[in-house]
């Protein structure tokens, strides 16, 4: 029999009680004033021993007793091996160490071994709704706190989208993403991927970069963290070290204190470093396949290393979320020459070349049908060097030969107009032509003009004060080019007419009046009769490109002298009212522009004049006069690409089905890149209730890039009219359409999240 003194707490009240504790065989008895209690000492539980603190005895029942006897209690109850076990290692500062460090060791093997290989799984495995519905609701809120509507124009957006997408097109990724565009003074310049692939890209990061292969390049990194599923990944790694952490410290609070949160801190750092190195890696890869220089990535970091470092913003390379920026700088390089080994050997300049080429993506080309331009475009696909010399060169030999210079003037410049259709990847081609014939006028006029035409086509329709700068800068690139085959070829034959006539137009781009004006005066004298040649000098006079109605009116004078043919001369006033028709339209002032267009109409009936002169029809309520301008634009010259636009927003306008049907026929038959086109053709489809030739319509509108296309194309795809229902196709045309800003189609892709949301 063994005895004690302790202090006894019945479970109930808080009050202590000075007992005697005796255990007789299986017994356990607790005796004192007014107690005297019974218990099975195989229900007795007590504390492990701490050095000297006082040892709990829990009794059956909810009591408990407390003594200082260590010793007492040593011998009153059964002594267990691990308990010995862990007394003697308590006991001993050095093995607790050791203890301690085998604790931290498997914790970490835990977090650093475990934890990646379940979270691959689990993350490749969560549907893509789920991942869908939290990119949204993260989007959501940023948008609450951190992120603001962008201030870039659109335009701006949807350059940087078409480039984007470009790349991407260019290296076959099937990575699914969205690309949307923010202001965020708090951000500051920075591009980030959320769950779903939605790639949120700040206004600040565009206007910090110097050019847009920077741009590409970080856009190409965060497809990266998409591509590899770096944001779900790191929300459960995270998830599954808080968790684990508050099993160890038994409370879920101690894991928010610095202690406690340290580990995870750092381990999360080695998570994002990690991944950070593969995005990296992803996105010098994706420049690589699209020949574009990874260095322009690695100058960005630097650029944004040295930015933080000035404002104090730099880690401790452990502490660092992303690697240094050394490290990411030499993998940027080690990719570099990847990319000079796609271009010519030869020529360092071909590869800076591409690399410029590709920063504004080359638009699809119209459809080519004079036979002669076929025959071009047929020689050019052939590779056919000597017979492009024998087409184009003869007709160069014709104009030198022949004294009718208006008819011969015109077929010299129609003829090299095929050039106009040639995609950029004829440019080799014409190289090879060069430098097969280097003394060939014929060669050199051709790549000129490819120069030129790419150079507007870079450039883009837009007004020069919404035209975004990597649009201009590609066509400065490009006219630059051809300005330096055209001076090549003014010293080839003894009438470089189409040189002057092509100069003329560059000058007039390019602000040079003065020279515009010395190109005009030597063409001139090579084809004084050529109306075209006179037209092209009327309209470097009209006041938009600096010059004066008194100037134009003193040219129209001055040439119906010197002309032979009255009608010339009538198309070359017809230009002056016209001007001022279109000035008018402008300003909404709609009767006074068509007074105006009646007037150069009645002097000259060109296709453009009549497109104008129809969108102010429309505009005034006269649908028939519209229409009938319409069909006479196209009668006169069915494949006027700058009347497309005017026609296509005409047509949509009528009321008559057929008869609208029948424009966008013609526009698409002449035009099938135009994405309106096809999207109008199919809402009338839809409204005679033809919803499979609409569906078609529709899609091939979306194929184009047409937001209304996308939208319409998704809607028949969600509720399958005119096709089999797919839903998950309509989703992505939602989100394309979306991201440029469409808002019915936001509402669609919402109410579209909603009703999955329900489902689940």
């Amino acid at each position: 029999m063994s005895i004690l003194q302790a202090t006894y707490f019945d479970g109930k009240l808080s009050r202590p009680h000075a007992v005697s504790v005796v255990i007789n065989g299986g017994t356990l008895k607790v005796i004192g004033r007014d107690i005297n209690e019974s218990f099975d000492a195989r229900g007795v539980r007590r504390s492990l021993r701490v050095a000297n603190t006082p040892r709990w005895l829990y009794l059956p029942g909810g009591g408990a007793c407390v003594t200082t006897d260590n010793d007492a209690v040593d011998r009153m109850t059964r002594d267990r091996g691990y308990e010995r076990l862990l007394h003697t290692w308590k006991s001993r500062p050095v093995f607790a160490v050791i203890a301690i460090a085998l604790v931290a060791c498997a914790v970490w093997l835990l977090l650093d071994r475990v934890v990646p290989r379940v979270v691959d799984y689990a993350a490749n495995h969560i549907p893509v709704e789920t991942e869908t519905a939290l990119g949204e609701q993260t989007l959501s809120g940023l948008e609450q706190g951190f992120l603001q509507p962008s201030k870039l124009p659109q335009a701006r957006q949807d350059a940087l989208r078409a480039k984007f997408d470009a790349m991407v097109k260019a290296t076959r990724d099937g990575t699914r993403y969205r690309l949307e565009f923010r202001a965020s003074p708090v951000v500051g310049p920075n591009a980030f991927a959320l769950p779903s692939g939605i790639i949120v890209m700040t206004d600040e990061l565009v206007k910090y970069s110097n050019n847009d292969l920077e741009v590409l390049g970080v856009l190409a990194h965060e497809l990266g963290h998409v591509h590899h599923r770096h944001t779900m990944r790191r929300l459960l790694e995270g998830s599954a070290t808080a968790l684990i952490i508050a099993g160890i410290t038994g409370d879920v609070a101690s894991a928010t204190s610095l202690a406690a949160a340290a580990p995870a801190l750092l381990l999360q750092t080695k998570y994002s470093r990690d991944n950070e190195r593969e995005a990296d890696r992803y996105a010098i890869a994706m420049m690589r396949k699209a020949n574009l220089d990874p260095a322009h990535l690695g100058a960005f970091l630097a650029r944004m290393s040295a930015r933080d470092g000035k404002r104090g913003g730099v880690l401790p390379p452990f502490m660092s979320s992303h690697p240094s920026t050394e490290e990411r700088e030499a993998l940027a390089r080690a990719g570099a020459p990847a990319v000079a080994s796609s271009a010519p050997a030869d020529s360092k300049s071909s590869r800076n070349d591409e690399a410029q080429t590709a920063l504004v993506p080359e638009k699809p080309k119209r459809k080519a049908t004079d036979p002669v331009h076929l025959g071009v475009l047929a020689l050019i696909e052939q590779r056919d060097i000597g017979g492009l010399e024998k087409l184009l060169g003869g007709y160069q030999q014709a104009f030198e030969v022949s004294e009718a210079d208006a008819g011969n003037s015109k077929k010299l410049e129609e003829a090299f107009k095929a050039l106009d259709y040639v995609p950029r990847s004829a440019q080799a081609v014409l190289d090879e032509w060069c430098k097969a014939y280097p003394s060939s006028y014929a060669a050199h006029m051709a790549r000129a003009t490819f120069f030129y035409e790419q150079g507007l086509d870079a450039r883009g329709t837009a007004y020069i004060n919404e035209t975004p700068e990597e649009n201009l800068r590609s066509m400065r690139f490009f006219l630059d080019k051809a300005q330096a085959d055209l001076e090549r070829s003014l010293t080839l034959t003894t009438k470089p007419y189409l040189s002057h006539r092509t100069l003329m137009s560059l000058a007039r781009v390019g602000g040079g009046r003065i020279d515009a004006k010395a190109h005009y005066q030597a063409a001139v004298k090579l084809a004084p009769q050529s109306i075209e040649l006179r037209m092209a000098h009327m309209a470097s006079l009209e006041p938009r490109w600096g010059g004066s109605y008194k100037a134009m009116e003193a040219f129209e004078k001055e040439s119906r002298a010197q002309l032979t043919d009255p009608k010339a001369a009538d198309r070359l006033a017809a230009r002056i009212p016209a001007y001022r028709a279109g000035e008018f339209k402008r300003k909404k002032e709609y009767g006074k522009a068509l007074t105006l267009f009646n007037e150069s109409i009645a002097l000259y009936e060109g296709a453009n004049a009549l497109c104008e002169r129809a969108v102010v029809q429309s505009q005034l309520n006269r649908e028939i006069e519209a229409m009938a301008d319409v069909n006479r634009a196209l009668a006169r010259q069915p494949f006027a690409p700058w009347c497309f636009d005017s026609i296509v927003w005409v047509a949509r306008r009528a009321s008559n089905n057929d008869e609208a049907v029948a424009v966008f026929n013609q526009v698409i038959e002449a035009n099938p890149t135009h994405g309106e086109a096809f999207a109008q053709r199919g809402w009338r489809h839809q409204q005679k209730d033809k919803k499979e030739l609409a569906y078609q319509d529709f899609l091939a509108a979306a194929m184009l890039g047409d937001p209304w296309g996308e939208l319409m194309a998704g809607k028949y795809l969600w509720a399958g009219i005119g096709v089999a229902q797919d839903r998950e196709a309509a989703m992505v045309w939602f989100r394309n359409a979306a991201a440029k800003g469409h808002p019915d189609a936001k509402l669609s892709l919402k109410q579209a999240l909603e009703e999955q949301a329900k489902k689940k």
